[in-house]
Order: C-alpha cells, then sequence, then structure tokens
C-alpha cells in the first residue's frame, strides 16, 4: 500500500521534523514487549523504539529502499524489517503494539486500524496537525483527531488517551483494544 500524498524527503530533513525522544516518551512505548511498526522509512523511529522496548520491533514498509536503509541502521538491535503491504495480508504478528505513524490519510483508514487492532492490543497514533506544517498530506486527507477516534472506533478501538501534544507538528492518540462484553449467562432460581 502506497499512501497517497506521502513521498519522503532527504532523510536529514525527515529527522529534524520530529522531537523523537518526546514522541515516544508521551505514549509511552517503554512499557511494550513486542510491538509492530507500519512504514518504517529510514528508521527515524524504528531504531528508538528497538532501543526502548523489551522485546523485539516488527517493521514493515512497501519500499525496499527504506527496508535495507533501517536494516543498515539497525545493527544489533531486534529488529525484523520485511517489505510487506499489510493492506493485503495483514502484519502477521501478535504484539503489545501497533505503531501508526503519520499514515492515516491512506485510501481506507478503518480497514488499516481493523488490521492493526488485530495485531496488537494498543494501537499508537500520530498524525500531522491541521496546521501550517512543513510537510504533511494536503489539508483535505490529513485527519483531525475526532476523526482518527471515530475510525478507531468502527475498528473496534476506544481512546485510552486524551490527544497528546507532540510538538512541534503533531499530536498523538493511543487506542485500545475495545473489551469483550462479557457473556451473559442465566441462572435458574430454586433448582
Amino acid at each position: 500500500m502506497k499512501i497517497r500524498d506521502s513521498g519522503m524527503p532527504d532523510e536529514a530533513y525527515w529527522e529534524s521534523l520530529f522531537d523523537v525522544p518526546l514522541i515516544l516518551s508521551r505514549l509511552g512505548i517503554e512499557r511494550f514487549h513486542d510491538v509492530a511498526e507500519l512504514g518504517c522509512g529510514y528508521g527515524t523511529f524504528s531504531v528508538p523504539i528497538a532501543r526502548a522496548i523489551s522485546g523485539t520491533l516488527y517493521t514493515y514498509d512497501v519500499d525496499p529502499d527504506m527496508i535495507a536503509r533501517t536494516k543498515e541502521r539497525a545493527t544489533g538491535l531486534r529488529i525484523v524489517c520485511e517489505q510487506r503491504d499489510v493492506m493485503d495480508s495483514g502484519f502477521g504478528v501478535k504484539v503489545d503494539a501497533v505503531l501508526l505513524f503519520n499514515i492515516l490519510h491512506c485510501e481506507q483508514p478503518i480497514k488499516l486500524l481493523r488490521y492493526a487492532a488485530s495485531a496488537g492490543r494498543e494501537v499508537c497514533v500520530i498524525h500531522w496537525r491541521h496546521a501550517d506544517t512543513p510537510r504533511g498530506p494536503s489539508f483535505d486527507i490529513r485527519p483531525y483527531p475526532e476523526q482518527i477516534i471515530e475510525w478507531g472506533r468502527e475498528a473496534g478501538l476506544e481512546p485510552s488517551s486524551d490527544v497528546i501534544d507532540l510538538p512541534p507538528w503533531h499530536y498523538g492518540i493511543r487506542l485500545a483494544l475495545r473489551p469483550a462484553f462479557p457473556s451473559l449467562t442465566r441462572t435458574r432460581r430454586g433448582s
């Protein structure tokens, strides 16, 4: 799945757009064991995530050059990099959390969130604010936080945090699997 309106700039410029330690801290990444990340890009988040978690990071991208770059940077870390279109085959793992960073402007966000919900107990999302930002998709496809929360609900997820401020250009949301309803059992009295 190539995401619309999402070409990658050069690596140095891309990495200047994020306060990665702040983002990972505010999302609470270190509390997870195994994590899946969609869209590893240059490994901007992949490498710090792999260092922060206690288990394995499974990261996916459709671009073989991005996979190669992330593998190059991830030497010695517990990262599994795979070229995969998750919209065709899902994530293929069960993890504590799935990370969807700057990707929910895709054409089928609810389907993507369903795949994420089937792979992890929690889904952490970041996206570009609806403001002047140096990058990001056009405003007509850039989701508001409220849209992401609604899409999450349609995918069986509920917000487990308020909208998280991720300056200078992003916001974040943690979504968790909706608890299953306990089965109702009737008991007969007097038997």
